[in-house]
């Protein structure tokens, strides 16, 4: 399942570029130039979140009801084993070069595929919550 949610990241993250890029576009054609401050981070952030978020949903839905019975933290950590290295690389990237002006030419190139990975990890802890048995608690 890990090899799933891992070959899954590539499509799912193409996507979440496409959809970024475009909401950045319409927002640069409103003449008033690049958006800054918390409007420039929600629609750098929430696109790829977004995108993250319902693809690894559909496919955690598919998969946790595939393989009852397991530990649900052990069956996350598996799955979502390379979503948290692709978050903890890519965060080294983001966290090493933040203060670098010339970095965020191209830094949303990295920014959304991290932010797709993180919306991949946690819509797999809500669909492995969700799908515990009522009762259950840990």
């Amino acid at each position: 399942m890990a090899a799933v949610y891992a070959a899954t990241f590539v499509p799912v993250a193409g996507v979440a570029i496409v959809a970024s890029a475009w909401v950045m576009d319409l927002s640069h054609r409103g003449g008033q130039g690049a958006p800054g401050g918390l409007e420039g981070w929600l629609l750098n952030a929430l696109p790829p979140l977004g995108v993250g978020f319902v693809g690894y949903l559909g496919l955690g839905r598919w998969l946790v009801t595939a393989a009852p019975g397991r530990d649900p933290r052990r069956a996350h950590l598996l799955r979502c084993a390379a979503l948290y290295v692709v978050v903890l690389l890519l965060g080294a990237v983001l966290e090493h070069d933040r203060g670098n002006p010339d970095f965020w030419r191209f830094g949303q190139l990295v920014l959304w595929p991290w932010a797709t990975a993180l919306a991949g990890i946690l819509a797999d802890g809500v669909t492995a919550r969700a799908s515990r048995p009522p009762g259950k608690s840990s």
